[in-house]
């Protein structure tokens, strides 16, 4: 099999699986639409699901696809401790884009949509920050140096 045949493979296995997480993502989207203050704990399943669409998006050289599943695991989780409606039905929405255009980019992974990514990923930039920006990360080198430390006490 050609690396080619392999890759498109392995998509097809993402998108297979993709659909098992779509399901899943939409249900419980659609049950914060339901109640959103009373719900809004659901939130930290659909941050799961973002987090393992980036993961295996990101094995697959799909960073794209990563970067929108990272922006939408981010304002899941800040969609969970939101502390107003309006704040709730801007993360709803934004995750509903989110699964969108995740699901859209993956079946069509061969075509050009970078107009389409550019808009989504300014939006839920704004959301992001509208909600009180990204959770602070650390860099690899920055975990191996606070490792390097713990050892050598």
């Amino acid at each position: 099999m050609t690396s080619s045949a392999s890759r498109h493979s392995q998509i097809q296995e993402f998108i297979d699986e993709l659909s098992g997480f779509a399901a899943t993502a939409e249900n419980t989207l659609s049950t914060i639409e339901s109640d959103l203050e009373a719900h809004k704990g659901l939130f930290s399943v659909f941050a799961e699901r973002m987090f393992a669409i980036r993961g295996t998006a990101q094995q697959l050289s799909l960073p794209h696809i990563a970067e929108i599943a990272g922006f939408g695991e981010e304002i899941a989780i800040k969609g969970s401790v939101a502390q107003t409606r309006p704040q709730l039905r801007k993360c709803v929405g934004s995750l509903w884009d989110a699964l969108t255009t995740v699901k859209y980019l993956l079946v069509h992974y061969t075509e050009e949509t970078s107009e389409e990514q550019k808009i989504l990923i300014n939006r839920m930039q704004v959301t992001l920050q509208a909600l009180g920006g990204k959770r602070p990360t650390m860099s690899e080198d920055e975990i191996a140096d606070i490792l390097k430390a713990r050892s050598s006490s």
